[in-house]
């Protein structure tokens, strides 16, 4: 039995109008949809509905049977909505936003948007952090949700996907390999890298790093590495000064770009994703609110979005 919302709703214009014309035009459709809408009901519920004739529509005893139950099925809706709406502007307070330096980009600006938007009484503030800090300052509790690069190696964390995208190299503009039109692994083993310092907030100290050298790497090379960075302008400076080469989201090349650099599509390497990360204790409404606002900000602009939760 497949009865859809639209169903009910004309279901009931035409009771209530006695009239498939009149009907169609309350609900702001053709006659001719209106009763295959109708016709499609009948046949869901397996019985005639309404007795068509000359002299209009009445109901049959069927239909008289179930209009009380369209009506409040469309009631219980109405009022689900309207709790759904008020329970939205109940959520207020404070929330404090860690954001990881691996993670600017529209799509974070997207989440921070769209939740402001969503739940004007709760007051929102931004925190940032460096690349040693990937909790972005969930495990000491100066924040209270985070938007994070995974990997978040850390216990009692949750991780919710928002985006993916691939991810790209980055090189100074007078490496040798600069003007390739993409990179493998293979194509840059023994090859210095600059990478995010130790983790200093908790998480495991190299887990976020190992992950943008890829380590372990299916050809067994160790990478080499040249120079560490605690921020996006330290770690630019380094690749453009010829310190090593580097990994990093294809987004980045909107904020990050730079003379000195260049960016090079990534062949055969895994894509990265952008999370909401949570303390998996806190299920306080405004933390609640920003994770599902969050997850769902990925989906509606399209971005491949995940639907799985992690603790880290």
């Amino acid at each position: 039995m497949n009865i859809e919302i639209r169903h009910l709703r004309y279901f009931v214009a035409v009771a209530e109008e006695a009239s498939f014309t009149a009907a169609a035009q309350r609900a702001h459709v053709s006659q001719q949809v209106m009763s295959t809408q109708i016709r499609q009901l009948e046949d869901a519920v397996g019985a005639e509905l309404l007795s068509r004739s000359s002299r209009g529509v009445a109901l049959t005893v069927s239909g008289a049977a179930f209009l009380g139950f369209a009506r409040e099925i469309l009631a219980s809706l109405e009022r689900g909505v309207l709790a759904a709406q008020n329970a939205a502007q109940a959520v207020a307070g404070r929330l404090t936003v860690g954001l990881s330096a691996a993670t600017g980009g529209s799509a974070r600006s997207r989440v921070l948007e769209l939740y402001s938007h969503a739940y004007p009484s709760v007051d929102v503030r931004l925190t940032a952090y460096d690349l040693a800090q990937p909790a972005a300052g969930l495990l000491d509790f100066s924040t209270d949700v985070a938007l994070v690069r995974p990997p978040v190696a850390a216990a009692g964390i949750c991780l919710e996907q928002v985006t993916e995208e691939p991810r790209v190299f980055v090189l100074a503009s007078g490496h040798p390999l600069a003007g390739s039109s993409s990179l493998r692994l293979a194509d840059v083993a023994g090859l210095p890298w600059v990478v995010a310092a130790p983790a200093v907030d908790g998480c495991a100290p190299t887990a976020f790093r190992d992950d943008w050298l890829m380590v372990p790497r299916p050809g067994g090379d160790v990478p080499v590495i040249g120079a560490e960075a605690r921020t996006i302008e330290e770690w630019r400076e380094l690749v453009a000064a010829g310190r090593g080469i580097s990994l990093c989201p294809a987004s980045s090349e909107a904020f990050s770009a730079r003379p000195g650099i260049v960016f090079v599509p990534a062949s055969g390497v895994p894509a990265t994703s952008l999370c909401v990360a949570w303390r998996a204790d806190d299920l306080r409404p405004e933390v609640l609110a920003f994770v599902k606002v969050a997850a769902g900000a990925g989906a509606g602009s399209g971005a491949s979005a995940g639907t799985g939760r992690t603790g880290a």
